[in-house]
């Protein structure tokens, strides 16, 4: 994290954090809450660094070049735990597990243990309920940072128990300019659109399928009132069964075919653009739920075509 550029973007987050590292005046739990895009996975392991760093600068944040900072931003520290709620669903089991590490693993990074949990508003109502009773308790040394797109999805109960800091959402200027350093125009213009972090958008962009599911969704686009198209994408994009049928790269393909809706890469009048827009993003909403996924897109398929030949 670019402790600069923080502070330059996000100056309340980075002075009340700064404030309670220099002055020691930490909360045993923070729920980082603000817009997709906007930096909270960032400063969540920068925050944890700064918890256990022994080279900490004059604003209280660590180094981020020691062994210590190192090994936390890698997952590598026993005392540190991110539960990547971005991948998949936090339920009763990671919180039940989390207690469990805790309890067995030594104490490595001068007794203070940290654990992050990403995007835990997407948890489930037992992965909350759990959580609760962990935070009701807080062991000595033991701190929590939770992160949230959505605060008002984090049970009242959790929120009342962290200290809440907000965030902006995120300099889309920036964020393209950054990206364009990496990719084209176009990767770079929908990745920004749609909330990527920038350390994100890098870890899709690698992915050895991304320019296939744009072009998949690009093709989408244009043939969607053709049978031929769904089947093609049954058969040749997100096949039952493969690594490609997961959450993550189908809600990739979701926010291409929004982008290109929005970019006018079709011939439809208003209403129905408005129309599949808000299929779209309905999808992506409940993509954040327990689905099966080769019915959750046939269903997207026969929704999309039904407005396109009506």
């Amino acid at each position: 994290m670019n402790k600069e550029l923080l502070k330059k973007e996000q100056p309340v987050v980075f002075q009340t954090l700064s404030n309670a590292l220099k002055n020691q005046r930490l909360a045993h739990a923070y729920l980082f809450a603000g817009p997709k895009g906007s930096p909270k996975r960032e400063m969540a392991i920068l925050f944890a660094q700064s918890l256990v760093c022994c080279h900490r600068d004059e604003d209280g944040f660590a180094c981020q070049e020691c062994e210590s900072c190192l090994r936390i931003e890698k997952e590598e520290a026993i005392d540190f735990k991110w539960i990547h709620g971005d991948k998949a669903r936090i339920k009763k089991k990671d919180i039940v597990d989390l207690q469990s590490f805790f309890e067995t693993t030594s104490v490595e990074t001068g007794n203070r243990r940290i654990y992050f949990l990403d995007q835990f508003d997407t948890a489930t109502v037992d992965a909350s309920n759990t959580l609760l009773k962990f935070l009701e308790e807080p062991a000595p040394g033991i701190f929590a940072i939770l992160s949230a797109d959505e605060k008002s999805n984090v049970l009242p109960t959790i929120q009342s128990r962290c200290q809440w800091i907000q965030f902006r959402p995120a300099s889309q200027s920036r964020m393209r300019a950054l990206l364009e350093e990496e990719t084209n125009p176009e990767n770079a213009a929908m990745l920004t659109e749609a909330g990527y972090s920038t350390k994100r958008a890098k870890e899709v962009l690698s992915w050895d399928d991304f320019d296939l599911i744009r072009e998949a969704a690009r093709d989408y686009v244009l043939h969607w009132d053709d049978i031929s198209t769904v089947l093609k994408m049954q058969r040749e994009v997100f096949i039952p069964k493969t690594d490609r049928m997961t959450r993550e790269k189908i809600t990739l393909w979701l926010e291409w075919v929004l982008y290109f809706l929005k970019k006018d890469e079709v011939s439809l009048p208003l209403s129905k653009k408005v129309r599949i827009q808000e299929i779209l993003i309905e999808s992506m909403d409940l993509l954040r739920h327990p689905v099966e996924l080769a019915l959750f897109l046939d269903k997207i398929y026969n929704q999309i075509r039904k407005v396109v030949v009506s």
